[in-house]
């Protein structure tokens, strides 16, 4: 990821100032309360986001269903989404996919699952709860150490979707702001207001990113930390014109302009429309299912434009009954929040804790779901040790062999990419994968074998 900026294209018309906040100016509230506010809110932080601990019990877990698949079936194995991202909650799953034949899944699905199966009560993992949906999306789930695991099939979105937020991250800098919004974001849906989760008709969690990349995108030099970020935030969709219009990276976008993704209003941003387009280039995974629908953008009650695929409507699990629900629930948070702002001095502080109080109830009395040792409590003024960076190069990796294994014969690389640890084992199609290895043959490796060709783009 070094020297990111130099690869991709960004707007550098946007001001990285961070002394003044738009909800600041439109609530009157000085910028030294708004200090101490976002210094409450990185302590409530502190007991819900990635610590190190956390990570290594999850790392346990997916080295551990690696292992497992790899040695009884001989699939690759790649984990995606909030746990390699560093956004997840304490409670958040962990997502895998395995890289099968595409006239294969259903057989090692049902493989799989009776692999898992034969480890229940054996294995010190403590496997539990396995279950085989056969939907169209076919999932294999389970419980091991008491943490939710999703196992899906070539789902490669996954991949792009990290690599594209990973970069959005490292863009945006000043300390993550980017992840550590969407944390504090997402336990404020999860814990406090119920608003999170496909499954149940509300908001997916790639969609929650992508909404939150949209408020920072538009309001950077505004905004001073993730408490702004999360007031912005639910101030700005409680009003939102969802039957109109559609939220894009950039901006606010007509429903029936569609396909044309011209914003209703030119905004300053930081990601510009050629930064994003590289990044569709980079990591979009072609699939015939996008061919044969073209740009259509399938319109919903929830309109949210995948930045990675157009045609891609991210807030399609959201029914038409819980839009005025999430509304309902962004109004009344947005006046909670600003009420609590506008307080003084240490009062703040205890407001706050009463805003986030399911989730200290839930994380901050020195326990975690997906920790089996105690952990620091919160009010302590002390916090476990914690690193945001996600493992880009590794999911990059992967998602390069992924669509090596499904066929794709012009693999992008950004130039400034790092590729001399990548070895590439010769081999049948499941025998065949990278390892990370010190003087390790390069990228040219696969043309050879593989006879396509590598493009290495020349940025500016």
């Amino acid at each position: 990821m070094a020297d990111i900026k130099e690869r991709m294209h960004v707007s550098s018309s946007s001001s990285s100032s961070s002394s003044s906040s738009v909800s600041t100016m439109q609530m009157q509230i000085d910028g030294e309360l708004w200090i101490v506010a976002e210094e409450r809110a990185q302590e409530i932080l502190n007991v819900i986001q990635p610590v190190y601990v956390s990570d290594r019990s999850r790392n346990e877990i997916i080295n551990y269903l690696q292992t497992l698949v790899k040695g009884r079936l001989g699939l690759e194995v790649f984990n995606f989404g909030s746990v390699p991202l560093k956004t997840y909650l304490p409670d958040g799953d962990i997502d895998l996919t395995v890289l099968t034949p595409k006239d294969k899944e259903e057989d090692l699905a049902k493989a799989i699952r009776c692999t898992l199966e034969a480890e229940v009560g054996k294995s010190d993992f403590h496997v539990t709860d396995v279950q085989y949906i056969q939907a169209q999306v076919k999932v294999i789930k389970c419980r091991i150490r008491k943490i939710a695991v999703d196992i899906s099939f070539n789902q490669m979105a996954g991949l792009s979707a990290f690599c594209f937020l990973e970069q959005v991250d490292q863009i945006f800098g000043r300390d993550h702001l980017f992840k550590r919004s969407i944390i504090l974001i997402k336990a404020w849906c999860y814990y406090e207001s119920r608003t999170l989760g496909a499954n149940a008709g509300l908001i997916s969690t790639y969609a929650l990113a992508v909404l939150v990349l949209h408020i920072i995108n538009i309001s950077y030099s505004s905004l001073s930390g993730p408490l702004a970020v999360l007031f912005k935030f639910l101030d700005y969709y409680a009003s939102f014109d969802w039957g109109n219009n559609c939220v894009t990276v950039f901006g606010p976008v007509l429903i029936s302009s569609l396909p044309d993704m011209t914003e209703i209003e030119h905004r300053e941003v930081v990601l510009n429309e050629k930064f994003v387009r590289e990044c569709m280039e980079f990591y979009s995974f072609s699939t015939k299912a996008v061919e044969a629908n073209g740009h259509i953008f399938p319109v919903r009650h929830f309109n949210i434009v995948d930045p990675l695929k157009h045609n891609n409507n991210l807030g399609r699990s959201v029914t038409q009954g819980n839009v005025q629900r999430l509304k309902h629930a962004f109004t009344l948070g947005a006046r909670k929040l600003k009420d609590v702002l506008k307080l003084r001095g240490e009062t703040v502080g205890w407001k706050l804790k009463k805003f986030f109080a399911n989730s200290l109830e839930r994380n901050g009395k020195g326990r975690r779901l997906d920790v089996e040792e105690p952990v620091t409590a919160f009010g302590t003024g002390r916090s476990e040790l914690s690193e945001l960076r996600g493992d880009f190069e590794g999911c990059f990796e992967s998602l390069v062999y992924g669509k090596w294994f499904h066929g794709e014969t012009q693999l992008l690389i950004p130039q400034g990419h790092d590729t001399s640890s990548w070895d590439i084992v010769n081999g049948q199609k499941k025998g065949f994968y990278w390892r990370s290895v010190n003087g390790a043959s390069s990228l040219q490796n696969m043309k050879r074998s593989r006879g396509t060709d590598t493009y290495i783009p020349q940025m500016r």
